[in-house]
Protein backbone atom coordinates (compact mmCIF):
# COMPACT_ATOMS: atom_id res chain seq x y z
CA UNK A 1 0.00 0.00 0.00
CA UNK A 2 1.06 3.74 -0.79
CA UNK A 3 2.39 5.43 1.94
CA UNK A 4 -0.13 8.43 2.23
CA UNK A 5 0.20 11.83 4.08
CA UNK A 6 -2.16 12.70 6.71
CA UNK A 7 -3.74 15.52 4.25
CA UNK A 8 -3.82 11.90 1.60
CA UNK A 9 -5.14 9.69 3.64
CA UNK A 10 -8.74 11.60 4.71
CA UNK A 11 -10.09 11.13 0.76
CA UNK A 12 -9.80 7.10 1.21
CA UNK A 13 -10.94 7.67 4.61
CA UNK A 14 -14.13 9.61 3.58
CA UNK A 15 -14.65 6.82 0.40
CA UNK A 16 -14.13 3.88 2.93
CA UNK A 17 -17.05 5.54 5.40
CA UNK A 18 -19.22 5.40 2.71
CA UNK A 19 -18.68 1.80 1.86
CA UNK A 20 -18.61 0.83 5.21
CA UNK A 21 -22.40 2.12 6.27
CA UNK A 22 -23.77 3.17 2.93
CA UNK A 23 -22.96 0.82 0.02
CA UNK A 24 -25.28 -0.36 -0.96
CA UNK A 25 -27.57 1.67 2.15
CA UNK A 26 -29.91 -0.27 4.22
CA UNK A 27 -31.27 1.55 6.90
CA UNK A 28 -31.16 -1.49 9.66
CA UNK A 29 -27.48 -2.17 8.94
CA UNK A 30 -26.43 1.00 9.03
CA UNK A 31 -28.02 1.21 12.50
CA UNK A 32 -26.22 -1.85 13.55
CA UNK A 33 -22.49 -0.80 12.32
CA UNK A 34 -23.09 3.19 13.94
CA UNK A 35 -24.50 1.73 16.34
CA UNK A 36 -21.07 -0.48 17.08
CA UNK A 37 -19.05 2.18 16.19
CA UNK A 38 -20.85 4.93 18.30
CA UNK A 39 -20.00 2.80 21.85
CA UNK A 40 -16.88 2.88 20.87
CA UNK A 41 -16.38 6.61 21.24
CA UNK A 42 -16.80 8.53 24.69
CA UNK A 43 -18.54 11.82 23.77
CA UNK A 44 -21.45 9.32 22.79
CA UNK A 45 -21.83 8.62 26.44
CA UNK A 46 -21.97 11.67 27.67
CA UNK A 47 -24.54 13.44 25.16
CA UNK A 48 -27.23 10.26 25.65
CA UNK A 49 -27.46 10.33 29.34
CA UNK A 50 -25.66 13.67 30.27
CA UNK A 51 -27.76 16.10 28.20
CA UNK A 52 -31.38 14.50 29.04
CA UNK A 53 -29.71 14.09 32.80
CA UNK A 54 -29.10 18.07 32.93
CA UNK A 55 -32.62 19.02 31.29
CA UNK A 56 -34.44 16.63 34.17
CA UNK A 57 -31.53 18.29 36.78
CA UNK A 58 -33.11 21.86 35.41
CA UNK A 59 -36.88 20.71 35.32
CA UNK A 60 -36.52 19.44 39.10
CA UNK A 61 -34.55 21.95 40.34
CA UNK A 62 -36.66 24.55 38.89
CA UNK A 63 -39.93 22.95 40.50
CA UNK A 64 -38.19 22.82 43.68
CA UNK A 65 -37.91 26.30 43.29
CA UNK A 66 -41.16 27.01 43.03
CA UNK A 67 -42.16 25.17 46.10
CA UNK A 68 -39.71 26.92 48.12
CA UNK A 69 -41.54 30.09 47.10
CA UNK A 70 -45.04 29.22 48.05
CA UNK A 71 -43.50 27.41 51.55
CA UNK A 72 -42.07 24.54 51.09
CA UNK A 73 -39.08 24.13 52.09
CA UNK A 74 -36.11 25.17 49.41
CA UNK A 75 -32.63 25.29 48.96
CA UNK A 76 -31.56 26.39 52.83
CA UNK A 77 -34.16 23.81 54.97
CA UNK A 78 -32.73 21.05 52.69
CA UNK A 79 -28.89 22.08 53.42
CA UNK A 80 -29.77 22.56 57.27
CA UNK A 81 -31.15 18.35 57.43
CA UNK A 82 -28.16 17.39 55.59
CA UNK A 83 -26.14 16.81 58.98
CA UNK A 84 -28.96 14.67 60.34
CA UNK A 85 -28.50 12.01 56.80
CA UNK A 86 -24.82 12.04 56.67
CA UNK A 87 -24.54 8.09 57.93
CA UNK A 88 -27.51 7.45 55.30
CA UNK A 89 -26.01 9.65 52.61
CA UNK A 90 -22.80 8.06 53.14
CA UNK A 91 -23.61 4.35 52.83
CA UNK A 92 -25.80 5.37 49.80
CA UNK A 93 -22.40 6.65 48.53
CA UNK A 94 -20.74 3.62 49.30
CA UNK A 95 -22.89 1.21 47.61
CA UNK A 96 -23.44 3.14 44.60
CA UNK A 97 -19.72 3.77 44.58
CA UNK A 98 -19.60 -0.09 44.33
CA UNK A 99 -22.32 -0.67 42.29
CA UNK A 100 -20.88 2.38 39.75
CA UNK A 101 -16.97 0.49 39.89
CA UNK A 102 -18.82 -2.84 38.75
CA UNK A 103 -20.80 -1.09 35.45
CA UNK A 104 -17.58 0.82 34.48
CA UNK A 105 -15.37 -2.13 34.42
CA UNK A 106 -18.28 -4.02 32.33
CA UNK A 107 -18.45 -0.81 30.05
CA UNK A 108 -14.55 -0.45 30.26
CA UNK A 109 -14.36 -4.18 28.56
CA UNK A 110 -17.40 -3.76 26.31
CA UNK A 111 -15.45 -0.64 25.24
CA UNK A 112 -12.23 -2.19 24.40
CA UNK A 113 -13.91 -5.40 22.68
CA UNK A 114 -15.90 -3.10 20.50
CA UNK A 115 -12.90 -0.78 18.81
CA UNK A 116 -11.37 -4.64 17.84
CA UNK A 117 -14.67 -5.18 16.13
CA UNK A 118 -14.95 -1.73 14.53
CA UNK A 119 -11.49 -2.18 13.03
CA UNK A 120 -12.41 -5.58 11.80
CA UNK A 121 -15.21 -3.51 10.31
CA UNK A 122 -13.84 -0.93 8.51
CA UNK A 123 -10.66 -2.88 7.08
CA UNK A 124 -12.61 -6.12 6.15
CA UNK A 125 -15.96 -4.19 4.94
CA UNK A 126 -17.38 -8.05 5.74
CA UNK A 127 -20.13 -6.33 7.69
CA UNK A 128 -20.91 -9.41 10.14
CA UNK A 129 -20.32 -8.12 13.77
CA UNK A 130 -20.64 -11.61 15.27
CA UNK A 131 -17.82 -12.52 13.27
CA UNK A 132 -15.84 -9.51 13.82
CA UNK A 133 -16.74 -10.01 17.49
CA UNK A 134 -15.33 -13.15 18.19
CA UNK A 135 -12.00 -12.87 16.96
CA UNK A 136 -10.33 -10.77 19.40
CA UNK A 137 -10.95 -11.92 22.32
CA UNK A 138 -7.54 -12.81 23.88
CA UNK A 139 -6.77 -9.43 22.15
CA UNK A 140 -9.58 -7.27 24.25
CA UNK A 141 -8.09 -8.62 27.51
CA UNK A 142 -4.64 -7.33 26.89
CA UNK A 143 -6.11 -4.37 25.67
CA UNK A 144 -8.34 -3.84 28.60
CA UNK A 145 -5.53 -4.06 30.93
CA UNK A 146 -3.83 -1.18 28.96
CA UNK A 147 -6.82 0.75 29.47
CA UNK A 148 -6.80 0.31 33.10
CA UNK A 149 -3.26 1.36 33.78
CA UNK A 150 -3.99 4.43 31.86
CA UNK A 151 -6.72 5.06 33.29
CA UNK A 152 -4.99 4.45 37.03
CA UNK A 153 -1.79 6.61 35.56
CA UNK A 154 -4.52 9.72 34.65
CA UNK A 155 -6.11 9.00 37.91
CA UNK A 156 -2.95 10.31 39.70
CA UNK A 157 -2.48 12.93 36.76
CA UNK A 158 -5.56 14.40 37.46
CA UNK A 159 -5.01 14.22 41.35
CA UNK A 160 -1.67 16.61 40.70
CA UNK A 161 -3.25 18.87 38.69
CA UNK A 162 -6.74 19.00 39.03
CA UNK A 163 -6.86 18.72 42.67
CA UNK A 164 -4.90 22.06 43.95
CA UNK A 165 -7.17 23.81 41.51
CA UNK A 166 -9.90 22.50 43.10
CA UNK A 167 -8.78 23.02 46.85
CA UNK A 168 -8.24 26.22 46.01
CA UNK A 169 -11.66 27.02 44.38
CA UNK A 170 -13.18 25.84 47.71
CA UNK A 171 -10.91 27.91 50.12
CA UNK A 172 -12.28 31.01 47.77
CA UNK A 173 -15.89 30.26 47.92
CA UNK A 174 -16.31 28.94 50.69
CA UNK A 175 -16.34 32.74 52.87
CA UNK A 176 -18.77 33.72 49.51
CA UNK A 177 -21.18 31.84 50.39
CA UNK A 178 -21.18 32.40 54.22
CA UNK A 179 -21.55 36.21 52.75
CA UNK A 180 -24.70 35.71 51.22
CA UNK A 181 -25.91 36.84 47.54
CA UNK A 182 -23.93 40.40 48.19
CA UNK A 183 -20.89 38.63 48.11
CA UNK A 184 -17.82 39.63 45.39
CA UNK A 185 -18.30 36.97 42.59
CA UNK A 186 -14.79 38.16 41.04
CA UNK A 187 -12.95 36.32 43.42
CA UNK A 188 -14.92 33.14 42.32
CA UNK A 189 -14.33 33.73 38.72
CA UNK A 190 -10.58 34.27 39.62
CA UNK A 191 -10.78 30.88 41.43
CA UNK A 192 -12.54 28.87 38.65
CA UNK A 193 -10.46 29.54 35.58
CA UNK A 194 -7.80 27.88 36.58
CA UNK A 195 -10.36 24.37 38.05
CA UNK A 196 -11.78 24.75 34.40
CA UNK A 197 -8.58 24.93 32.62
CA UNK A 198 -7.04 22.31 34.39
CA UNK A 199 -9.49 20.26 33.56
CA UNK A 200 -9.38 20.92 30.26
CA UNK A 201 -5.74 19.92 29.87
CA UNK A 202 -6.51 16.48 31.58
CA UNK A 203 -9.39 15.84 29.65
CA UNK A 204 -7.51 16.84 26.31
CA UNK A 205 -4.38 14.82 27.07
CA UNK A 206 -6.47 11.99 27.87
CA UNK A 207 -8.31 12.24 24.67
CA UNK A 208 -4.91 12.25 22.68
CA UNK A 209 -3.87 9.36 24.81
CA UNK A 210 -7.02 7.33 24.01
CA UNK A 211 -6.61 8.20 20.19
CA UNK A 212 -3.14 6.62 19.90
CA UNK A 213 -4.03 4.01 21.85
CA UNK A 214 -6.66 2.91 19.31
CA UNK A 215 -4.79 3.79 16.08
CA UNK A 216 -1.48 2.79 16.40
CA UNK A 217 -1.83 0.30 19.49
CA UNK A 218 -4.36 -1.50 18.62
CA UNK A 219 -3.70 -2.75 15.23
CA UNK A 220 -0.60 -4.69 15.76
CA UNK A 221 -2.78 -6.75 18.18
CA UNK A 222 -5.58 -7.20 16.14
CA UNK A 223 -3.78 -8.12 12.87
CA UNK A 224 -0.50 -10.08 13.94
CA UNK A 225 -1.84 -10.53 17.93
CA UNK A 226 1.32 -8.71 18.97
CA UNK A 227 2.21 -8.09 22.65
CA UNK A 228 2.33 -4.99 24.19
CA UNK A 229 5.77 -4.13 24.02
CA UNK A 230 6.02 -4.79 20.02
CA UNK A 231 2.75 -2.54 19.86
CA UNK A 232 4.56 0.05 21.71
CA UNK A 233 7.85 -0.42 19.93
CA UNK A 234 6.30 -0.20 16.46
CA UNK A 235 4.64 3.07 17.89
CA UNK A 236 7.91 4.69 19.06
CA UNK A 237 9.88 3.96 15.92
CA UNK A 238 6.99 5.71 13.79
CA UNK A 239 7.31 8.89 15.93
CA UNK A 240 11.50 8.98 15.65
CA UNK A 241 10.97 8.46 12.04
CA UNK A 242 7.67 10.77 11.08
CA UNK A 243 6.90 13.21 14.17
CA UNK A 244 5.49 15.99 12.32
CA UNK A 245 2.92 13.72 10.24
CA UNK A 246 1.98 11.70 13.50
CA UNK A 247 1.50 15.14 14.84
CA UNK A 248 -0.08 16.57 12.14
CA UNK A 249 -2.30 13.46 11.70
CA UNK A 250 -3.66 14.23 15.42
CA UNK A 251 -4.54 17.32 14.33
CA UNK A 252 -6.61 16.48 11.45
CA UNK A 253 -8.09 13.74 13.38
CA UNK A 254 -9.84 16.18 15.75
CA UNK A 255 -10.15 18.77 13.89
CA UNK A 256 -12.35 16.91 10.95
CA UNK A 257 -13.89 14.13 13.48
CA UNK A 258 -15.11 17.32 15.39
CA UNK A 259 -15.94 19.33 12.26
CA UNK A 260 -18.10 16.46 10.84
CA UNK A 261 -19.88 16.00 14.15
CA UNK A 262 -20.73 19.55 14.59
CA UNK A 263 -22.27 19.91 10.77
CA UNK A 264 -24.52 16.88 11.59
CA UNK A 265 -25.73 18.24 14.65
CA UNK A 266 -26.38 21.40 13.14
CA UNK A 267 -28.64 19.37 10.85
CA UNK A 268 -29.89 17.27 13.36
CA UNK A 269 -30.72 20.86 15.48
CA UNK A 270 -32.25 22.45 12.13
CA UNK A 271 -34.77 19.30 11.77
CA UNK A 272 -35.37 18.97 14.85
CA UNK A 273 -36.41 22.82 15.05
CA UNK A 274 -38.31 22.19 11.82
CA UNK A 275 -40.25 19.56 13.71
CA UNK A 276 -40.82 21.42 16.52
CA UNK A 277 -42.31 24.17 14.63
CA UNK A 278 -44.58 21.89 12.66
CA UNK A 279 -45.50 19.81 15.75
CA UNK A 280 -46.39 22.81 17.98
CA UNK A 281 -48.40 24.54 15.17
CA UNK A 282 -50.74 21.23 14.47
CA UNK A 283 -50.75 21.06 18.57
CA UNK A 284 -52.27 24.38 19.01
CA UNK A 285 -54.87 23.83 16.62
CA UNK A 286 -55.53 20.49 18.29
CA UNK A 287 -55.58 21.76 21.44
CA UNK A 288 -58.21 24.57 20.39
CA UNK A 289 -60.63 22.23 18.53
CA UNK A 290 -60.14 18.92 21.45
CA UNK A 291 -59.78 20.71 24.99
CA UNK A 292 -63.00 21.79 25.53
CA UNK A 293 -64.85 18.21 25.65
CA UNK A 294 -63.55 15.21 28.15
CA UNK A 295 -62.98 13.03 25.44
CA UNK A 296 -60.41 16.13 23.27
CA UNK A 297 -58.53 16.05 26.42
CA UNK A 298 -57.62 12.50 26.74
CA UNK A 299 -56.98 12.04 22.62
CA UNK A 300 -54.85 15.40 23.15
CA UNK A 301 -52.78 13.62 26.18
CA UNK A 302 -52.21 10.68 24.33
CA UNK A 303 -51.00 12.16 21.34
CA UNK A 304 -48.65 14.10 23.70
CA UNK A 305 -47.63 10.97 24.79
CA UNK A 306 -46.84 9.70 21.54
CA UNK A 307 -44.97 12.28 19.93
CA UNK A 308 -43.34 12.52 22.72
CA UNK A 309 -41.46 8.91 22.90
CA UNK A 310 -41.50 9.79 18.57
CA UNK A 311 -38.90 12.72 19.87
CA UNK A 312 -36.96 11.04 22.29
CA UNK A 313 -36.71 7.94 19.61
CA UNK A 314 -35.79 10.54 16.83
CA UNK A 315 -32.96 11.82 19.34
CA UNK A 316 -31.54 8.54 20.01
CA UNK A 317 -31.56 7.19 16.28
CA UNK A 318 -29.66 10.77 15.70
CA UNK A 319 -26.97 10.66 17.88
CA UNK A 320 -26.39 7.06 16.65
CA UNK A 321 -25.83 8.07 13.42
CA UNK A 322 -24.01 11.12 14.04
CA UNK A 323 -21.43 9.88 16.57
CA UNK A 324 -21.46 6.42 14.34
CA UNK A 325 -20.43 8.17 11.41
CA UNK A 326 -17.76 10.26 12.93
CA UNK A 327 -16.67 6.94 14.82
CA UNK A 328 -16.38 4.97 11.48
CA UNK A 329 -14.06 7.66 9.69
CA UNK A 330 -11.41 8.43 12.51
CA UNK A 331 -10.82 4.29 12.20
CA UNK A 332 -11.18 4.66 8.49
CA UNK A 333 -8.79 7.61 8.78
CA UNK A 334 -6.41 5.89 11.18
CA UNK A 335 -6.05 2.89 9.45
CA UNK A 336 -5.40 4.49 6.23
CA UNK A 337 -2.27 6.84 7.45
CA UNK A 338 -1.27 4.14 9.42
CA UNK A 339 -1.12 1.24 6.35
CA UNK A 340 1.09 3.07 4.48
CA UNK A 341 3.40 2.50 7.56
CA UNK A 342 2.46 -1.26 8.64
CA UNK A 343 3.03 -3.61 5.43
CA UNK A 344 0.80 -5.90 7.68
CA UNK A 345 -2.10 -4.23 7.92
CA UNK A 346 -2.05 -2.03 4.54
CA UNK A 347 -1.98 -5.67 2.99
CA UNK A 348 -4.77 -6.53 3.96
CA UNK A 349 -6.64 -2.69 3.23
CA UNK A 350 -5.19 -3.00 -0.12
CA UNK A 351 -4.06 -6.55 -0.85
CA UNK A 352 -1.04 -6.48 -3.47
CA UNK A 353 -2.05 -7.50 -7.15
CA UNK A 354 -1.23 -11.63 -7.42
CA UNK A 355 2.43 -11.70 -9.38
CA UNK A 356 1.74 -13.31 -13.08
CA UNK A 357 3.23 -17.05 -13.15
CA UNK A 358 5.15 -17.43 -16.42
CA UNK A 359 4.86 -20.35 -18.23
CA UNK A 360 7.49 -21.78 -20.41
CA UNK A 361 6.53 -23.36 -23.53
CA UNK A 362 8.59 -26.16 -24.40
CA UNK A 363 10.15 -26.51 -27.99
CA UNK A 364 7.54 -27.45 -30.90
CA UNK A 365 8.04 -30.96 -31.66
CA UNK A 366 9.69 -31.93 -35.10
CA UNK A 367 10.42 -35.06 -37.08
CA UNK A 368 12.51 -37.80 -35.52
CA UNK A 369 16.01 -36.86 -36.02
CA UNK A 370 18.20 -39.52 -38.62
CA UNK A 371 21.79 -39.70 -38.12
CA UNK A 372 23.49 -38.96 -40.87
CA UNK A 373 26.15 -41.83 -41.31
CA UNK A 374 24.31 -45.91 -41.25
CA UNK A 375 26.64 -48.40 -40.83
CA UNK A 376 26.90 -50.93 -43.23
CA UNK A 377 24.05 -53.62 -43.52
CA UNK A 378 26.72 -56.32 -43.65
CA UNK A 379 28.04 -54.95 -40.32
CA UNK A 380 27.39 -56.69 -36.52
CA UNK A 381 26.04 -53.42 -34.56
CA UNK A 382 28.45 -53.33 -31.30
CA UNK A 383 26.86 -55.07 -28.44
CA UNK A 384 29.07 -53.02 -25.52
Amino acid sequence: MTRLSPLDALGPAFRRTREVLAAPFRFGFFLKIALIAALTQPSFYSVSFSYPMQSVQFATLRGMGHRSGLGVPGYESQFQSLPGMAAAGLAVVLVLLVVGLALWVLAAYLYCRLRFTLFDLVVFKQGRVGQAWSRYGRQAWRYFGLLILVSLAFLVLATIVIGPTLLNFIRVIRPLVAAGPNANPFPVFGAMLPFIASIFVVAALWAVTDALMQDFLLPPMAVEDAPLESAFGRFFRLLRAEPGAVAIYVLLRFAVGIGLTWILMLVLFAGLVAGGLVIYGVGTLLYHALWASLGGQVVCVALAIVVGLIVVAVYLLAIISIYGISAVFKQSYAVFFFGGRYPELGDRLEPPPLMPVEVVEPPPLGPPSVPTELPPLSDAPAVW
